[in-house]
């Protein structure tokens, strides 16, 4: 997230998503279960959780009218299992990827 600061309000401001290089990397989120439950796994695009991570982020700052309450210039960010949510066993997008990959195997 491109974030300005300002010093003598202490407010925060989102201008616009950062450019990031290889937004079509995948990730893989693991929760890992306790004994005798299962694992739970997110599948998505750097693209992807970069939304989340602004998704959550404006949804804690908004109230907050932008101004972080312990530490102003800090620009931690922290997503959830809610804001995975609708990646969850998105194993259709690794088998796309692999698809595309593939060296045709078609005889001519």
């Amino acid at each position: 997230m491109e974030i300005e600061f300002d010093e003598q309000t202490g407010r925060q401001n989102y201008l616009h998503p950062l450019k990031i290089e290889n937004p079509d990397l995948i990730y893989v989120c693991v929760v890992v279960a306790k004994p005798g439950a299962c694992d739970r796994f997110f599948i998505l695009t750097k693209a992807d959780l970069q939304q989340v991570c602004i998704e959550a982020y404006s949804q804690w700052m908004d109230p907050k009218d932008w101004k972080r309450p312990r530490n102003p210039a800090s620009f931690d960010n922290r997503y959830s299992i809610a804001g995975l949510q609708r990646f969850e066993d998105n194993w259709q997008l690794i088998k796309e990827r692999l698809e595309e990959s593939a060296p045709d195997q078609s005889l001519e």
